[in-house]
């Protein structure tokens, strides 16, 4: 009987990376790329860490050809989530003075319907209107979430796929021609996924359908914090300025002002002096933000770390 175990461990290589696979079954790299290079018999401990690790069946594994667009292990994601995301109807980011009027919620599932993974999700205004659905679907089947999904015209549909750092989420709402795709980190996990911090690119709901992009966080349990707590926890990065140089070069103008003995700034009023100092303030502020303008929002180790905290201490709906 023919070994495929090299082949399959390439094809698992392939979609992941050595560490990502080394990382997940606790077998060193080097023992990887003997598996790989060598054609090393695996030990049956490894073969336990890759069926806990992967979910494959180790005789399939061994004796089967996996093909590198078969499905390798989804079935961590399983399962319903709330969503937490901002109102994007007000132009460009507009503040509104309730947080709670910008603070919206959803339910996103993911599902595996026969051999497939399908998500679904409904976005959605109020907290406890998303709280209510999740509990109705954390005690449905499969087939009553799907069908509670489609009787909704405002329900997305979609799919899941992953690499070794992030999950991908497509999602398409067919009645509105409307589609979001998400991103999110993709931990490291021996148990099911608790969900995560990520983005969302989709369209705005405003009188304007215009793309938008915005912070995204979902979870199987309800994060138990305000409105105004996970507000500032979907905020985009901010600029973290320096302004040493600039204040030394206000103190020094301060200094020529007012203290230095000068004939020709003597003859300044102090509305002029006031006026310089403003200009210079206004100059710098002006700079220095321009500097430091928005570009992109990146999702750093220290935010996912806090997210996944609030995610740990969640309340069970």
């Amino acid at each position: 009987m023919e070994n495929f175990f090299s082949q399959n461990l390439r094809v698992l290589t392939n979609k992941y990376s050595q560490k990502y696979v080394a990382d997940k079954t606790g077998f060193s790299q080097s023992s990887i790329n003997n598996y790989l290079t060598k054609g090393s018999e695996p030990s049956i401990q490894f073969l336990i860490a890759l069926k806990n690790a992967f979910n494959v069946s180790i005789d399939d594994f061994l004796f089967s050809h996996i093909n590198d667009s078969d499905d390798i292990d989804y079935s961590t994601y399983v399962g319903n989530y709330l969503m937490y995301y901002y109102n994007n109807s007000s132009y460009k980011g507009e503040i509104h003075v309730n947080a709670k009027n910008t603070l919206h919620y959803g339910v996103l599932s993911v599902l595996k319907i026969g051999n497939e993974y399908k998500v679904y999700a409904l976005l959605l205004k109020e907290r406890y209107e998303a709280v209510k659905l999740l509990k109705t679907l954390n005690s449905s089947s499969e087939q009553e979430i799907m069908q509670n999904y489609k009787n909704n015209k405002n329900s997305y549909e979609g799919e899941i796929h992953t690499n070794a750092y992030n999950i991908f989420i497509s999602l398409k709402n067919f009645g509105k021609d409307d589609e979001a795709y998400i991103i999110l980190n993709n931990p490291m996990l021996k148990n099911e996924y608790l969900g995560g911090l990520g983005t969302i690119n989709s369209v705005s709901k405003g009188r304007e359908h215009n793309p938008c992009l915005q912070y995204i966080i979902i979870s199987r349990r309800l994060i138990d914090k305000t409105d105004g707590e996970l507000y500032n926890s979907l905020s985009l990065d901010y600029a973290e300025v320096d302004m040493i140089d600039e204040a030394k070069e206000l103190v020094s103008l301060f200094k020529r002002l007012y203290i230095d003995k000068n004939a020709l700034l003597k003859e300044l009023d102090e509305e002029q002096k006031l006026s310089l100092i403003e200009n210079r303030l206004n100059y710098y502020f002006t700079e220095v933000t321009e500097a430091n303008m928005f570009r992109i929002g990146k999702i750093s180790n220290y935010e996912d770390d806090v997210v996944y905290r609030l995610l740990k201490e969640g309340i069970n709906v």
